[in-house]
């Protein structure tokens, strides 16, 4: 028997409430939900990251709309199929479900306003 779990989960309860505690320990047991877990995890850190750059238009190549972590872009293609990218309903539900992946760009086109 493993001792010092229980204070851990009382301590976890306390801070963030049962239903956290039942997440986590469903989250260890079952693998392909811990996966999800840690794609979220890092879908979040690359929209921290996003934030910080400055987004911008590149001449050629179109706006960038949205950024996602390469585990979260395979793990839709395995599922739905090799064109599930190419769907533009498909990549505006995904947008409207998971807002961190949305990047808002502007353009740097210099302007000259003529009175």
């Amino acid at each position: 028997m493993v001792t010092g779990w229980e204070d851990f989960a009382t301590s976890l309860a306390a801070a963030h409430g049962e239903g956290f505690v039942d997440d986590f320990c469903k989250s260890i047991l079952d693998e392909r939900r811990a996966e999800e877990e840690m794609a979220f995890a890092k879908q979040q850190r690359i929209a921290a990251a996003t934030q910080r750059l400055e987004e911008c238009w590149f001449d050629g190549l179109g706006e960038c709309h949205m950024r996602i972590d390469a585990d979260v872009y395979w793990h839709w293609i395995l599922k739905e199929g090799r064109q599930i990218w190419n769907d533009q309903s498909f990549v505006r539900e995904f947008k409207r479900d998971n807002k961190d992946v949305i990047v808002k760009s502007r353009s740097r086109k210099t302007m000259v306003v003529r009175p």
